[in-house]
């Protein structure tokens, strides 16, 4: 999958799961001991799915920092005199992502509905189910991609072929959603547990499959970084 990639994006690639697959479980832990790891199907959870945004915006910001880019943006702004232009052009992508965010998480929930989710019920269990799955997998696919490509990844479109990000999206969008219906398979079992609650397996089995992801990506770098460093001794 990870073909002729560029060392350098191997390596911040390698520092994104690797973050990711500590902080990540960090917060699983976290809730679970203190006893709030059933407040994932309920608006408690919201500072939560800030947290992993902010996260994501971590690893852009450190991406810039690798590539010189923010020290080349903030000069050219201010040289720049049509700089009301890119502040322009900041406002319409960022009111495009809104909208975006709100027309893909609409169709999340109709989705959700439509493999069986409560419809006159439990309206916050499935809202916040929509915006679990909106935060792992459109945003980050957003920050990492850009609107235009991460939408077009979302519904089914090829994009990036070869492109080590794109790539590395596609399989967290996968295990992602693929780890949210899996996680379904256990609520209509009459064991009568609190985890088999409307929506604490999917949301939990998603963010698993999120991780899952990450580790799957790391384990498929390793052949290729282990090829590339005896290369270099050579």
């Amino acid at each position: 999958m990870l073909i002729d990639i560029l060392p350098g994006e191997q390596h911040l690639l390698l520092i994104y799961c690797s973050f990711t697959c500590i902080y990540l479980p960090g917060i699983l832990l976290l809730l679970k001991f203190t006893n709030s790891l059933y407040d994932v199907g309920t608006y408690k959870f919201i500072p939560i799915l800030f947290a992993l945004i902010f996260a994501e915006l971590v690893k852009v910001w450190f991406s810039l920092l690798q590539t010189n880019e923010v020290t080349l943006k903030k000069t050219e702004t201010r040289a720049n005199p049509k700089s009301k232009k890119l502040c322009t052009k900041t406002l319409k992508t960022g009111f495009k992502f809104l909208v975006s965010t709100s027309l893909l998480s609409a169709i999340y929930y109709v989705v959700i509905v439509l493999f069986g989710a409560p419809i006159l019920s439990h309206h916050e269990e499935t809202i916040m189910l929509t915006l679990t799955l909106t935060t792992l997998t459109f945003v980050p696919a957003c920050l990492h991609l850009g609107i235009d490509t991460a939408l077009a990844l979302l519904f089914g479109m090829q994009v990036g072929n070869g492109n080590l990000f794109a790539e590395a999206v596609k399989t967290n969008v996968k295990f992602t959603l693929l780890g949210t219906w899996l996680g379904a398979i256990a609520i209509p079992l009459d064991w009568d547990r609190p985890w088999q609650a409307w929506p604490v397996p999917c949301v939990t089995s998603a963010l698993f499959g999120y991780i899952l992801a990450h580790v799957v990506t790391l384990i498929s770098m390793l052949p290729i970084m282990k090829q590339d460093k005896s290369k270099s001794h050579r």
